[in-house]
């Protein structure tokens, strides 16, 4: 029965050092060539609708963006959305005029009492201005 244990143990323990070796040669440049869309580092104030009509009438999620993409964005809420759900964004910009979309809630997070990390991926590509897909960033809202 140890001899069993003794084996088990050296295979897990093999198997570790082989993720913690393979994480060690992962890069952040590797991993952002794997992303298929630039993000761009931009602070929208967004507003999130259910998507589906039979809840729209439900109060809206105040927040805002922390990055933005074609396919998708991060932002910072006052409220948890729900993993999975489906909602209709509305972005309250002047300069870039981004239409609403619709999203799906891909993750979600607790920052702190009073706020959640979100990341959506948007159902159609969200065709970003000339200024914002060349890596303006910061810029954008001056």
């Amino acid at each position: 029965m140890r001899s069993f244990q003794s084996k088990k143990s050296l295979e897990l323990d093999g198997l570790d050092q082989e993720l913690l070796e393979d994480l060690g040669r992962q890069s952040l440049e590797a991993i952002q060539k794997l992303r298929t869309d630039v993000r761009v580092e931009v602070e929208l104030e967004v507003s999130l609708l259910h998507g589906d009509s039979s809840r729209r009438g439900e109060r809206a999620i105040q927040g805002h963006t922390k990055d933005l993409s074609p396919g998708g964005c991060l932002m910072v809420l006052e409220e948890p959305p729900a993993v999975g759900d489906i909602y209709r964004l509305h972005f309250k910009d002047t300069q870039l005029g981004l239409p609403s979309v619709f999203a799906r809630c891909l993750r979600a997070r607790l920052m702190r009492e009073d706020a959640f990390e979100a990341g959506f991926q948007f159902f159609a590509r969200l065709e970003l201005p000339e200024q914002a897909s060349e890596g303006a960033g910061s810029d954008i809202l001056g």
